[in-house]
């Protein structure tokens, strides 16, 4: 297993806790209401727990699900087997405000996700996305993580492919100090992988959550209002190990392997075969105490 240095003096732990735990790392409301939420924060601070964030755009975006707003609570539906259904929407105040609430600049475990928003045209959303790199390298942030895969937004997934190769580049190229992860989807076929590593892109982060329509087919989601949602957790465990099988083979950067991640065996699993890291997401909202077990075995 290789180990991956992001900088100097820092390291991604094996198991990375990956938006479950919001936009700052200290957790989504009303989920911090929670005894063993609170318990698997703290066990994440303790052993030094790399945590990846819920997307931030570079200005304020108003999304699906907003945590302190009951009325939205039905954009996130819980399915059979610790899965999970969401159309969440990339809800977040901006990276303004993110830099200002959060603990970037004195936390090193935390790294920001950022997703460019192609709807607005792939100039304006690299120049925007851009900026918000800048913002956060002022404050000496070593790695970021690009979001080029959700499914819950007017961005298509598979029609930004080269959008997002270009966003690649061009943030490599103006802060090739930084270490970029590139998160991708179980809809982008291999070369799209293979394009983000010719980039110059440091880690793959692979994969987001499932189409609704891709997982299952013969079924009408219930968030079909609103583009019929992301499935995440168990369900789709195997979809994700069998795609990032096959991935391992086609590029040479460091992959973190996530999707359905529920046990420690699951985790085991996907190292096994070559992940350099694991990320937790649905298991850490659904069941923490399991998700702490994950941590206290593969991070201490």
């Amino acid at each position: 297993m290789i180990v991956i240095k992001i900088s100097d003096s820092k390291t991604l732990s094996r198991v990375i806790v990956s938006t479950a735990l919001g936009l700052d790392g200290k957790g989504i409301f009303p989920h911090t209401l929670r005894l063993e939420y609170d318990r698997l924060l703290k066990t994440v601070k303790e052993t030094g727990t790399t945590v990846i964030t819920k997307s931030i755009t570079r200005h304020p975006r108003k999304g699906n699900f907003i945590p302190r707003n009951p009325f939205t609570w039905k954009y996130i539906k819980r399915l059979p087997n610790c899965g999970m259904l969401n159309a969440y929407g990339i809800t977040n105040p901006g990276i303004v405000k993110c830099i200002r609430i959060s603990n970037y600049v004195n936390d090193a475990n935390i790294i920001p996700s950022l997703y460019p928003e192609f709807s607005k045209g792939e100039d304006l959303a690299i120049y925007e996305t851009r900026v918000a790199v800048s913002m956060l390298d002022e404050i000496s942030v070593s790695a970021i993580e690009l979001n080029f895969s959700c499914p819950n937004s007017k961005e298509a997934i598979d029609k930004n492919m080269n959008n997002s190769l270009n966003c690649a580049k061009e943030l490599k190229k103006h802060f090739p100090w930084i270490f970029i992860i590139a998160k991708i989807s179980i809809v982008h076929p291999y070369e799209f992988a293979q394009g983000l590593e010719l980039s110059g892109i440091d880690a793959i982060h692979s994969i987001n959550t499932v189409p609704f329509g891709m997982m299952y087919p013969d079924k009408i989601s219930p968030l079909a209002k609103v583009g019929g949602g992301g499935v995440s957790g168990k369900p789709i465990f195997w979809l994700a190990y069998d795609y990032n099988k096959e991935l391992i083979k086609k590029v040479k950067i460091p992959i973190i392997m996530g999707g359905g991640i529920t046990t420690s065996d699951n985790a085991i699993k996907c190292l096994g075969i070559g992940a350099s890291a694991v990320s937790i997401c649905t298991v850490v909202l659904r069941k923490p105490k399991e998700a702490r077990k994950i941590v206290e075995l593969l991070n201490i």
